[in-house]
């Protein structure tokens, strides 16, 4: 499947998986929202969406960071709202 100038919401994205599965579809030419809880540093997981967004533009990617909690509806209707008034 091709990615380019498609938009994706990549939940848990701030770290780990979620983040090299936001950065190959970057490369790949797709528009990414990081879609995570995580805004601060942790002392034992490095990693936010708001430098997993800057290492998806540093790429040459286009990406978006919205806080989101997946267990609340309403915020997930947020993400989504942000990322189609972004993207």
């Amino acid at each position: 499947m091709n990615l380019k100038d498609k938009t994706v919401l990549i939940t848990g994205g701030s770290r780990g998986i979620g983040k090299a599965i936001a950065l190959r579809a970057a490369q790949d030419g797709a528009n990414v929202v990081i879609a995570a809880k995580t805004v601060e540093d942790h002392p034992k997981l490095p990693g936010t969406i708001h430098s997993a967004a800057a290492e998806i533009e540093e790429a040459g990617g286009r990406a978006l960071a919205v806080q989101t909690d997946i267990r609340d509806e309403s915020q997930i209707l947020h993400a989504v709202e942000q990322a189609v008034e972004k993207f």
